[in-house]
């Protein structure tokens, strides 16, 4: 009886030791790659928000970011946790615009505060500078998005053990890629602009409507097969949530931020057999999904420099 307890010691203290390393190497990630400054653990109160950025004509859109980044910060009591600069569309919605040169993840204590602070004459100001804003808003789980690192881990244990073929490296498509595909992948030039910005980290920014039944069936299928190649390359979600409308009308179910591990990786993926197979999978009623390029220690160093 004992050794069984032992045993049964010795192997819940190597789950805790795995899960403790995957976790902390997911942080190391998300602090290191992607500037990300999310607190590990946040209120339930908290509220976050989405804000989308069009600068305007002859206009830098480094200082205009660094200028409502200072504003949120100083005067309305939240935290920019992510701001990146758009590199590419992914999705294009039917609801909003999805014309953006940069977008801020931030955290509020409360919506009372969002709220409060969106209302201010200083806010206004502060968005005055932008050719064009929206503002869409999330409700982040401390607890959900601590487990993701988890699931990704479990998943990958769960996939050597039934010896699953590995996703990596991609393997390019070719001639044989289809229109619609091929147009995709001339635009992943796109990514080449920013590359002197950082080429390490891209961060996909999504707003999702889930489709019908059959959509949402297609759908699990297709994020299923991108979660398995998350877990094996080690890069995935880093936040999660309830999306929550706080501008217009535009109806979203679901948000969620997928970090990848830079524009060699973007760029191999999207021009894959992999994304070949099974790109039709990926159905929705309809989303917004920009690729970002990570900027916040940048706009930390822009600001000192200038001091």
């Amino acid at each position: 009886m004992s050794i069984l307890i032992n045993l049964l010691v010795v192997l819940l203290s190597g789950v805790v030791v795995a899960g403790l390393w995957q976790h902390f190497r997911y942080l190391k990630l998300r602090r290191d790659r992607i500037d990300d400054r999310q607190p590990l653990l946040h209120s339930s109160r908290s509220f976050h928000a989405i804000t989308y950025l069009k600068v305007g004509p002859d206009r830098e859109v480094m200082d205009d970011v660094r200028g409502l980044r200072n504003a949120i910060e100083s005067e309305g009591g939240g935290l920019v946790v992510y701001a990146g600069l758009v590199a590419m569309n992914m999705v294009i919605s039917k609801q909003i615009s999805n014309d953006w040169d940069a977008l801020l993840l931030v955290q509020y204590p409360s919506r009372e505060d969002f709220d409060a602070f969106t209302a201010s004459d200083n806010y206004r100001k502060a968005l005055a500078r932008f050719a064009d804003t929206y503002t869409h808003g999330a409700q982040r789980r401390a607890g959900r998005n601590l487990g993701i690192p988890l699931m990704l881990l479990a998943l990958r244990v769960s996939d050597r053990l039934r010896f699953k073929p590995r996703m990596l490296p991609y393997v390019p498509i070719g001639d044989e890629a289809m229109p619609q595909m091929k147009a995709m992948i001339k635009e992943t030039a796109r990514f080449d602009r920013f590359r002197h910005i950082k080429d390490d980290a891209v961060v996909i920014f999504n707003l999702i409507e889930p489709g019908n039944k059959d959509q949402q069936k297609a759908d699990r299928s297709y994020s299923m097969k991108m979660l398995s190649g998350m877990a094996e390359g080690s890069y995935g979600p880093t936040h999660m949530g309830r999306a929550v409308t706080v501008e217009g009308d535009a109806s979203f179910r679901q948000f969620v931020a997928v970090y990848y591990p830079g524009i060699d990786h973007m760029q191999a993926m999207l021009g894959s057999t992999f994304m070949s197979r099974i790109a039709g999978g990926k159905q929705l009623g309809d989303s917004i999904a920009l690729a970002t390029i990570p900027i916040l220690s940048k706009l930390d160093a822009a600001a000192e420099s200038g001091r």
